[in-house]
């Protein structure tokens, strides 16, 4: 099972090994790595839009990534899955701590305050520092504001309603 947190700085931790930084080949693998850990599949021309690289050079960082998370493992056998120009991470294999603050935020979404708390205690911890923090893109930027957007949206109903 491959652990990825983007809350904080971006860090894998799997079968007792923990990488960050440029542990995952660069800077780009690494931002690779968190677009399809945050957005989800995307193809090969989208990532490289958002890369701002040409799409060649998504792939040469696909290998590198994939060699520095999985060595020796075949491609077909990696954790991140292609298929007909679009990559995705294999969700049996990986647990992204940004999918668990959207669903404690989801089941705490309509509950009264005092089944809302829990949830969002959950969320704001997982929160508690920045998503991708020290990561300069835009594309990182963005996310950012959403997550903080969306804790401040779901904190303040729960906090206007006595428990």
């Amino acid at each position: 099972m491959f652990d990825i947190q983007l809350f904080g700085r971006l860090e894998v931790r799997t079968r007792g090994i923990s990488l960050s930084g440029d542990d995952f080949g660069g800077r780009r693998p690494r931002h690779l790595l968190a677009l399809l850990a945050l957005r989800g599949e995307r193809s090969l021309v989208e990532l490289a839009e958002l890369l701002d690289v040409p799409p060649g050079t998504v792939k040469d960082d696909l290998r590198l990534l994939r060699d520095h998370l999985e060595p020796g493992v075949r491609s077909r056998d990696s954790v991140i899955a292609t298929h007909r120009g679009h990559l995705h991470l294999v969700p049996e294999r990986v647990r992204v701590d940004a999918a668990t603050f959207d669903a404690l935020i989801a089941a705490a979404a309509g509950r009264p305050a005092e089944r809302a708390a829990r949830p969002l205690a959950a969320a704001a911890f997982l929160a508690s520092r920045p998503l991708l923090e020290g990561e300069d893109a835009p594309w990182a930027a963005e996310a950012r504001g959403e997550y903080r957007a969306k804790l401040l949206v779901a904190l303040p109903a729960s906090a206007t309603q006595p428990i």
